[in-house]
């Protein structure tokens, strides 16, 4: 094959692969903020929990704001085409790789690629006759390879596969409307090795950031009236002595 053959056959397979991931599929399509919480029975057999605050901007930069117990906080901050986390504690920016998306967020059954996933929903392009709607095949992934819901918008059961036949399913036991956006609040993950529960302490526009009803500072009490006799009163030069004392340190002299 010559170099121009070479090349045209390299430009066609580049030209279908960016056809096959220009159809995303969003869980949430307006700017929001969500706050998330999940607890885990993981694959050693150990207790794990998590909070994550979600900033979600469909045409910018989405940041996940990460806690998992007994690690450092961290963010993680995506474009899609690029990713980053950060460290706010050791001032430490970690460049990402696609390849970096299969690692798991602290010790529980959760991936980088979860947040990727919610952020970005890459998937690919599927003719209908080749694969049913309800089937979803992910385009950048490096853990699952498709998603399949019972029902669609609003499935009550979600089942993930991936690499080395993983298979994890999502039962939903509730959405619930959040400001115009429909949200899975209640959450049960099962897998072979791993189960837990998530599910969502509030979601909020993200115009309304400032006013986040868990992160109002509770506004300190008025401190009660002290009564006259615990009060106390300034004094000039020297402080009277009481009389009682008074005849006490006579008799004691004498």
């Amino acid at each position: 094959m010559n170099k121009r053959l070479w090349t045209l056959a390299i430009s066609m397979a580049l030209t279908a692969a960016s056809a096959q991931t220009s159809c995303p599929h969003f869980i949430l399509e307006a700017p929001m903020v969500v706050n998330i919480e999940g607890h885990f029975i993981n694959v050693k057999n150990s207790r794990e929990s998590i909070d994550v605050e979600w900033r979600h901007h469909p045409e910018s930069l989405d940041t996940f704001f990460v806690n998992a117990s007994n690690r450092p906080q961290f963010n993680f901050i995506t474009a899609g085409s690029y990713r980053y986390m950060e460290f706010p504690d050791a001032k430490i920016k970690r460049q990402l790789g696609t390849h970096h998306l299969k690692e798991t967020i602290g010790d529980t059954p959760l991936k980088l690629d979860d947040m990727e996933l919610l952020a970005n929903g890459q998937f690919l392009c599927k003719n209908p006759t080749e694969q049913k709607s309800n089937v979803f095949s992910t385009a950048l992934s490096m853990t699952w390879w498709s998603l399949t819901a019972d029902t669609l918008p609003t499935p009550q059961s979600v089942t993930m596969r991936g690499a080395r036949k993983e298979t994890r399913t999502f039962t939903i036991r509730q959405w619930r409307n959040y400001s115009g956006s429909t949200l899975p609040t209640l959450v049960k993950l099962e897998s072979e090795q791993y189960n837990g529960e998530i599910w969502i302490r509030s979601a909020y526009p993200i115009q309304a950031l400032q006013s986040d009803p868990l992160k109002k500072n509770v506004a300190k009490k008025a401190q009660p009236q002290q009564p006259e006799l615990f009060r106390k009163i300034p004094m000039k030069g020297e402080r009277k002595i009481p009389l009682i004392l008074k005849l006490n340190q006579e008799l004691l002299r004498e």
